[in-house]
C-alpha cells in the first residue's frame, strides 16, 4: 500500500478513457462504496472514481477544448508559452510539434490544469476550468485520460494488475474489473501477457498497458505526453495504429505532443506548431504539409518530406535562368490534383518549355500530396496566365528566388 500511495502521482490525470461500448455495466446496479473517499485530497483529485462521471453533462459541441490567450510564466521569468489561442475538435486526433523546450509539455499540461496558465482561459465541455471549484475541477478532470513517455507502471503489479489500479480505486467491485480487464487485454492485444510483470515485457507491450490503463474508466479525451519517444520505428508505428483504431473505433479524442513529424503525418487530422512558447501556425495536416507559412515548419517537415532544393539542383536551375526568360516554380499538389495532367496541359496550351529539377510524391493517411520543382521558359504574360491556369486545377504555385 506504501508504493501505491507513493505512485499515484504517476498516474496523475490518468483517469482513462472505457470504450462506449464496454459502458453497460454501470447500468447494471449496485457497484458499492466510493472507497476514493477515503484517499488524500490530492490524490481524489487524480483518481476518479467513475459513478462520478454520471454527474457530468455532455457537451454536445464539436469543440472539445477552446484555449484563449493561454500565457504561463514560470519562477525566475521563463516564458513557457504566449497568446496561444486554439481549439481541439471532439473525436479528432490533434497534434502538438515543436523543437525540445518549444512548449509542448506545457502546453499539454494545461489542458488537465496539472500546469495552471498565468493567463488566459481553457474552456473544456464548454466549462471554463480556471473558475471550477475543487469538486468541479474533480469531475472534470475524471474525463481527461493520459499516457506518458516512461509508461509509469507498478512494478509489483502484473499487466492486468496495473490496468485494474483505477478501477480499483475507484471502487468497481471485483466481478466487474475482472471483466473488464480481460475485455482492455483483448483490445490492446494484451492477454497472453496477463500475469507478467513490467520487467518482463518489451517496451511497447508497456505503453499498450498504459494505454490499456487509461481506457479504464472512459474520459472523452486521451492525452498522450510523448507516447513513442522510448520506441523503437516499428514499435512507434504499431503504437500509433493503435491509437489510430482506438479513436476510430471509440471516436475518442486523442491529443499528441511529439517533436516527430513523423508520428503526426501517421495518425494526426490537425497540428499546432510551437515555437520558443509561440503558436507559430495550425491547421489540417494536409494544409501544413503541402503549404506550410513559417521557417520552423517547414524546418520540421524535412525529416519527413526533404522539400529542400539540393545545391546542385539550384545550380542547373540557375544555369537554365541564364540562357534566356523563364522561372522556376514549385508546384504542390494534394489529393485529386495528384492525377491531373495539369503541367503538361499548360505546356500545350501556352507553348512553354518545361523541364522537370526536383520531386516527391508521397500520401498522408491515405491522401496523396507531392511537389515538384520545374524550370518554364517563356513571355512573363504567358508565364503568368499559365501559373493561373495551373492553380485553377487546386495545383498551388509558388516562385522560387535562387
Amino acid at each position: 500500500m506504501t508504493e501505491l500511495i507513493r505512485t499515484l502521482p504517476l498516474v496523475a490525470a490518468q483517469g482513462g478513457v472505457l470504450s462506449r461500448w464496454l459502458t453497460a455495466w454501470r447500468d447494471a446496479g449496485n457497484r458499492g462504496g466510493d472507497r476514493s473517499t477515503a484517499l488524500p485530497p490530492l490524490v481524489r483529485d487524480i483518481v476518479a472514481p467513475t459513478a462520478a462521471t454520471q454527474g457530468v453533462g455532455d457537451v454536445a459541441a464539436s469543440r472539445l477544448f477552446s484555449l484563449r490567450t493561454i500565457g504561463k510564466l514560470f519562477d525566475g521569468g521563463v516564458q513557457a508559452l504566449d497568446d496561444i489561442n486554439l481549439d481541439i475538435r471532439e473525436g479528432e486526433i490533434f497534434g502538438i510539434i515543436g523543437r525540445s523546450g518549444a512548449g509542448k509539455s506545457t502546453l499539454l499540461r494545461t489542458l488537465n490544469l496539472l500546469e495552471r496558465p498565468s493567463a488566459g482561459t481553457i474552456e473544456f465541455e464548454g466549462r471554463d476550468l480556471l473558475t471550477l471549484d475543487a469538486a468541479e475541477l474533480r469531475q472534470l478532470r475524471r474525463r481527461i485520460g493520459m499516457i506518458f513517455q516512461h509508461f509509469n507502471l507498478l512494478s509489483s503489479r502484473t499487466v492486468a494488475g496495473n490496468i485494474a489500479l483505477p478501477l480499483e480505486l475507484a471502487g468497481v467491485p471485483e466481478s466487474h474489473i475482472a471483466t473488464r480487464v480481460d475485455e482492455l487485454l483483448d483490445l490492446v492485444g494484451l492477454r497472453e501477457q496477463r500475469d507478467r510483470y513490467p520487467n518482463q515485457i518489451s517496451g511497447g507491450q508497456k505503453q499498450r498497458v498504459g494505454i490499456a490503463r487509461a481506457l479504464a474508466t472512459e474520459p472523452r479525451v486521451l492525452l498522450c505526453d510523448e507516447a513513442t519517444s522510448a520506441l523503437d520505428p516499428e514499435t512507434t508505428q504499431s503504437i500509433l495504429a493503435l491509437l489510430a483504431d482506438i479513436n476510430r473505433r471509440l471516436g475518442l479524442t486523442i491529443v499528441l505532443i511529439t517533436h516527430q513529424m513523423q508520428v503526426i503525418k501517421a495518425i494526426a487530422h490537425r497540428v499546432a506548431v510551437l515555437d520558443g512558447g509561440h503558436l507559430a501556425e495550425q491547421g489540417s495536416v494536409g494544409d501544413i504539409f503541402t503549404a506550410p507559412t513559417q521557417e520552423i515548419t517547414r524546418t520540421l517537415l524535412r525529416e519527413v518530406i526533404g522539400n529542400d532544393i539540393p545545391a546542385g539542383v539550384r545550380d542547373r536551375a540557375a544555369r537554365l535562368l541564364e540562357s534566356g526568360e523563364g522561372r522556376i516554380w514549385r508546384l504542390s499538389f494534394r489529393g485529386e490534383s495528384v492525377d491531373r495532367p495539369a503541367l503538361t496541359e499548360a505546356a500545350e496550351r501556352f507553348g512553354l518549355k518545361i523541364n522537370l529539377l526536383h520531386g516527391y510524391i508521397d500520401d498522408i493517411q491515405g491522401m496523396p500530396f507531392g511537389s515538384l520543382v520545374v524550370a518554364a521558359a517563356g513571355a512573363d504574360a504567358v508565364l503568368d496566365a499559365a501559373a493561373a491556369f495551373i492553380e485553377s486545377q487546386d495545383i498551388r504555385v509558388e516562385e522560387v528566388v535562387l
